[in-house]
Formats: C-alpha cells, sequence, structure tokens
C-alpha cells in the first residue's frame, strides 16, 4: 500500500530550557533542567555587545565549508554574515524588523540548521522534563531528560546534561517520517557569566552533517553601521509573541503513478513565502526527489492557503520549509 507523508516545518524546534512546573513534570529531572538552563541560555542574558566568529563544515553532497560571523548588541539589534561554499547571506536585525540578503532565491537547510545549533538554549518557553535517568558515558556521569514542548504531541526530546558541570551535553529526537537527530556539544568555555561550548555537531540517522567550531567570541564595541539595512533586502516583520502560520488547506500531492509502480520513494524539500492573506508565493525547489515528485508537489503546494504569521493582531508575511515524503508500505 502507497502511502504520503506530509511534513510542514515552519521552524525549527530547537530544545530550550523550562523554568515553569506543571502537574506532570518530574520534579527532579525539572530541577537538572532549570539548573542547565542558568548558564547554558547564553544570548538571552549577555547584556553587553559581543561578536562571534565560528567555522563549520556542512555535509550537501559534498563537505563543504563554512564561516559564520555575528556581531550582537542586543537580541533585536545584531548583524550577521554567513557564507556556505558559493552561498551568502547578511542579516539584519534592528527591532522589529528584519532584513534579509542572499545570493539565492532561498536559504540552504543545513545554514538554518547551523542558525539552530548555535541557539541550542534560547527557546526556553512550554518545555518541561518528564523522566530522568543516570548513566555513565565515557567515563562521564550523565544525566538524560525526557523533555517535552507543551501542547505538542509525540515530538519527545532526550537532553542529556553533564552531571557534575551541568553542561549539555546531547540534544536526541526522531523528526518524522524516519530520520534521528542528535545535537552534540562538547570543550565548553566561561564567557560572560554562562558556559558555551567550542565544538557543535548534528548528526542525521548518525552521520554527522555539521560539525562547528568556536574561533572567537569576544566582547566588543558594537558598530552601529552594521544597522543600515543591505541593498535590495527581503524585510520580515519580527515580534516577541510572533505566533507561526497555521495550514488550513494542505491537499495531499498524488503519488505519481510511475514511481509507485517501480517502488521509488524520496523527500522532496520546498521554501515558500506566505503573505498576509494566507496565500503562499515565491515557491522554490530547495531540496530534489524525483522529477515527477518534484513537480507534483511544487503544483500542489501552489494552492495551499495558511492562517497567515500574526504579530499582535497583526498578520504579517513569514517564510517556511514544507517536506514532502513519498513512502511505501
Amino acid at each position: 500500500m502507497k502511502k504520503l507523508l506530509l511534513v510542514t516545518c515552519l521552524c525549527n524546534w530547537i530544545v530550550g530550557i523550562a523554568p515553569t512546573m506543571l502537574a506532570s513534570t518530574n520534579p527532579a529531572a525539572q530541577q537538572a533542567l532549570t539548573t542547565a538552563a542558568q548558564q547554558a541560555n547564553f544570548f538571552r542574558d549577555q547584556a553587553s555587545s559581543l561578536q562571534l566568529d565560528v567555522d563549520f563544515v556542512a555535509q550537501i553532497k559534498i563537505p563543504v565549508r563554512g564561516h559564520l560571523t555575528l556581531k550582537r548588541e542586543a537580541s533585536d539589534r545584531w548583524w550577521r554574515k554567513i557564507v556556505l561554499g558559493q552561498f551568502e547571506q547578511t542579516e539584519v536585525r534592528n527591532r522589529d524588523t528584519l532584513y534579509i540578503q542572499r545570493n539565492t532565491p532561498f536559504t540552504p537547510a543545513r545554514v538554518k540548521e547551523l542558525v539552530s545549533l548555535l541557539g541550542f538554549a534560547e527557546d526556553s518557553e512550554g518545555l518541561h522534563a518528564k523522566k530522568l535517568k543516570q548513566q555513565v558515558e565515557n567515563g562521564i556521569e550523565t544525566t538524560c531528560l525526557q523533555v517535552e514542548r507543551e501542547n505538542v504531541r509525540g515530538k519527545s526530546h532526550e537532553l542529556c546534561i553533564n552531571s557534575a558541570t551541568h553542561e549539555i551535553l546531547s540534544d536526541d529526537w526522531l523528526e518524522a517520517p524516519d530520520i534521528r537527530r542528535s545535537q552534540q556539544y562538547s570543550d565548553y568555555f566561561d564567557f560572560g557569566g554562562h558556559r558555551f561550548p567550542r565544538k557543535l555537531q548534528l548528526f542525521m540517522n548518525g552521520i554527522s552533517v555539521i560539525t562547528a567550531n568556536v574561533e572567537n567570541l569576544t566582547k566588543t564595541p558594537f558598530d552601529e553601521t552594521l544597522l543600515v539595512p543591505p541593498k535590495d533586502a527581503i524585510q520580515r516583520r519580527q515580534c516577541a509573541d510572533l505566533k507561526h502560520a497555521v495550514p488550513v488547506k494542505t491537499p495531499d500531492p498524488m503519488y505519481p503513478p510511475s514511481a509507485s509502480q517501480s517502488g521509488m520513494m524520496g523527500d522532496t524539500t520546498v521554501a515558500m513565502t506566505i503573505l498576509a492573506d494566507g496565500s503562499v508565493t515565491n515557491i522554490q525547489l530547495a531540496g530534489s526527489a524525483t522529477r515527477s515528485m518534484d513537480e507534483v508537489t511544487l503544483q500542489t503546494l501552489k494552492t495551499w492557503k495558511f492562517k497567515p504569521a500574526m504579530c499582535g493582531t497583526e498578520p504579517v508575511v513569514s517564510d517556511i520549509e514544507v517536506v514532502v515524503s513519498f513512502r511505501l508500505h
């Protein structure tokens, strides 16, 4: 029997640390989580201007080298440039507007994953720890927690922490339809009252797809001229209480008969923009399966409708990725 799985990625779900106690929370596990948060929630608590430089290697079809530079004054005032092979992207956040300039129609998935990897403890709302287990890995006493987001079913993370230092060592979860992701952190150092890892890695089904090394992290004065919007930049409204777009009409692409009959499976990844009226535009093929799968996906997604992203009561333009997974069972 053929089966089509649709995975809509509206944003990356980053494991953060929730200080809130919930009814189903394990008190000991929650306390371990809260303690780790106090030293890992690096970017949120930084009051001084800083510069971060990261060298990384991303596995696309072959390993590709890249570099990220972040110059930051506050959570809503920063400049970031990312280079990955021939791809270049500059972002400027100035209060409630994000400006994006890039030399391709969309941002590669590996770039988004790198940013998520570096912000491993930023998203700290609505998470709670349900279970706790102690174990020893590579001679290190480790506390592993089952972490879930409130009101989100079926997406449990296992977060492992160094029992002595409270440093986050790994974050593992299963992402539909069949990808096991693991983010790993090591070689921590002190900065501004917090701990930050020098080495960060992302594994997918046991294969390393990103290896990042922090080359520089220093306090440095912020240059106000960095906030000048880049030429021809895309603008996106930002707000603290941003609610992501919600799909309301998403007909499934048809499984191509030729692919189904020959037992072909694959994943088509599409980047697209959701306008303030909920319609979609700027549909771009970001990851290919087969030609027939790609074509039927692109045609079908043109008809999708959303409740747009919201800043308070104002609908705003947003960007998402959709992964259509063709599977035969």
